[in-house]
């Protein structure tokens, strides 16, 4: 009987250990609330309202090096981040094709006055100099708000073209010598372009009788001497 009693009591004690561990695991988490600052015309385009777009907008990476928490946003870019440990994360956010800054999240505690404490979030551009953001993240009343810095610019315009420098390559000085003399011989009358022609095949005739003729009497010097 005493041996029964003594387990049920540790029965019991191990149950009321379990309990206050886990009060005081969930008060060591809190609810991060966040806000994507995007451009009001966005949010009023079409594209915004497109299947794509809706099945998940966006999402928000949130760790440091014990813990990492991946949460969708909203079509208006709102977030919230369930149960949050204490302590310092990087935040980094994507949005379709907008930027935004690395974020840093400190989650703490502070004084207030009276020997209590509260939970304190401090959200800052971890960028120089270090920017605090609006918004104490606390609420969904009062979230974060991280700003916009950009967009991802994926259309690269089209090179322009330098007429000078196209002026200089090679093959369109070739082609501008050939279309010019071209034309100098269209100046020319055809009678005259036929004599000139036919002069040049004669003179071709005349230059390979030549070389015949060379050959010939080499020929024959070599035929004398053996």
């Amino acid at each position: 009987m005493l041996r029964a009693t003594r387990l049920g009591v540790s029965a019991a004690l191990l149950l009321l250990l379990v309990s206050v561990l886990s009060v005081s695991a969930e008060e060591k988490t809190v609810t991060y609330h966040g806000q994507l600052r995007l451009p009001p015309a966005y949010l009023r385009h079409p594209d915004s309202f497109e299947t794509l777009n809706n099945i998940q907008p966006g999402s928000v990476l949130l760790y440091n090096g014990k813990h990492q928490f991946v949460v969708p946003t909203a079509r208006d870019g709102s977030f919230s981040v369930y149960k949050l440990p204490y302590g310092t994360y990087i935040l980094q956010a994507e949005y379709h094709y907008f930027m935004f800054p690395t974020v840093r999240v400190e989650v703490m505690y502070r004084d207030t006055g009276d020997g209590q404490k509260e939970t304190f979030i401090r959200t800052s551009a971890n960028d120089y100099p270090v920017q605090h953001l609006e918004g104490s993240g606390l609420d969904e009343e009062s979230p974060a708000v991280i700003p916009l810095s950009g967009q991802h610019d994926y259309y690269i315009p089209r090179q322009q073209v330098d007429i000078w420098s196209l002026l200089k390559s090679p093959m369109v000085i070739m082609l501008l010598i050939s279309a010019s003399l071209m034309g100098v011989m269209k100046l020319f009358p055809e009678e005259e372009i036929r004599e000139s022609q036919k002069m040049t095949r004669e003179w071709q005739k005349k230059m390979m009788k030549g070389v015949s003729a060379d050959k010939a009497g080499a020929t024959k010097l070599q035929g004398i001497t053996k």
